[in-house]
């Protein structure tokens, strides 16, 4: 194995000499803080000493009948492995992101910044098919304007979501009195629906109903009752579906808007979906899907190809508070056409846990530049 030893003022010019010498197989032997130069043990300035080496003639691995007992320790086989065994500090965290994401521009043909803009792309949970094309294309919009920079890159970046999300629809509207809140299991769609009646109430000064589909679990009917006591609303419990279209005629008659909660059920149950669509005329009903940002990718879009049977008219999303991975909002978009978010809740406190942002802050919360 080669070993050389570099110095520089910094770890990235520190790093231009070690690729220059031992490419993307370099392994990273050492790396300290030192101090060198000035007059008389005065001025000393700070460097960055790195160890670094490289085998351009890696032993073979030894036949099994001439194995001894102890095996030897595995080869890595990339660059990245090779890393994780060095200790880590603030400058080996940047070794380690820069040689990293160098070693895997080579099979994107990235430059270093835009592997670096694509990695938090998929960090942030963006499909990879959909990460590569904004990077591509925010590479070519840089090409076009000759400032090829990592601020302009990100900015192009930007541009490119953001144009993506010109599609994308928000704000929370009803061409029906009636809306049903729909989805899968735990993403707290009571809560939501007691905190969309009180905006309601100080906002528009809607007069307001509730009914509660949900009597799978005693706990939900109890506590939209409590928040209905609270924001003095009616509520009424239907047990099935002719209860449910007698409750809504008699409702309809006294109430601006009747907010219904539905209950979570596995949204890979047909006949839940195909009973959902019977218990009323979609005609005469809004329906907002509920999701939490919580959820995998693929589940996120497997949910809302299931209830887009149904007819969604818009997402409320949930629980935006619990994750930093917010590409599940970018490859919606990119998958379904007219996609609306009519809220995104951000916390249990109602009414207040509640924001409504602009399709360029939804940009900066999917690069992970909105916290």
């Amino acid at each position: 194995m080669k070993i050389k030893k570099y110095k520089a003022p910094s770890m990235p010019e520190v790093m231009k000499q070690v690729r220059k010498d031992f490419g993307t197989d370099a392994v990273i032997l050492q790396s300290r803080q030192i101090k060198s130069g000035g007059v008389l043990g005065l001025f000393k300035k700070n460097y960055i000493e790195v160890v670094a080496g490289y085998d351009p003639d890696p032993v073979k691995p030894a036949k099994k009948a001439a194995m001894k007992k102890e095996a030897p320790a595995p080869k890595k086989e990339n660059l990245q492995e090779d890393l994780a065994d060095v200790p880590h500090s603030k400058e080996m965290e940047q070794v380690y992101n820069l040689l990293a994401a160098q070693s895997r521009q080579l099979q994107l043909k990235f430059t270093p910044d835009e592997q670096l803009v694509y990695d938090r792309l998929i960090t942030r949970e963006v499909l990879p098919d959909i990460a590569l094309d904004i990077v591509k294309e925010a590479a070519n919009m840089i090409a076009s304007s000759k400032e090829d920079t990592a601020q302009t890159l990100k900015q192009m970046v930007h541009e490119s979501i953001e144009k993506r999300l010109e599609s994308l629809q928000l704000g929370f509207t009803y061409p029906h009195k009636v809306i049903q809140f729909v989805g899968p299991t735990g993403v707290g769609k009571t809560t939501t629906i007691a905190k969309i009646a009180a905006q309601m109430q100080l906002t528009e000064n809607k007069r307001i109903a509730f009914i509660t589909l949900d009597t799978y679990r005693i706990a939900a009917v109890e506590q939209l009752k409590t928040y209905a006591k609270i924001l003095h609303i009616p509520v009424q419990v239907a047990y099935n579906k002719q209860e449910y279209r007698q409750y809504i005629e008699q409702l309809q008659q006294d109430y601006d808007v009747i907010l219904v909660d539905t209950a979570g059920r596995n949204y890979r149950d047909e006949a839940y979906l195909t009973d959902l669509v019977d218990w009323v005329n979609p005609n005469e009903v809004t329906n907002y899907l509920v999701l939490s940002m919580t959820a995998k990718p693929k589940d996120f879009l497997d949910i809302y190809g299931k209830f887009a049977a149904i007819g969604i008219h818009g997402l409320i999303l949930t629980k935006f508070d619990e994750t930093e991975q917010y590409g599940n909002i970018l490859n919606a978009v990119s998958t379904y056409d007219d996609i609306r978010i009519g809220f995104i809740t951000n916390g249990q406190d109602v009414p207040e846990d509640m924001i409504h942002p602009t399709l360029s802050q939804l940009s900066h919360y999917i690069t992970g530049e909105g916290q």
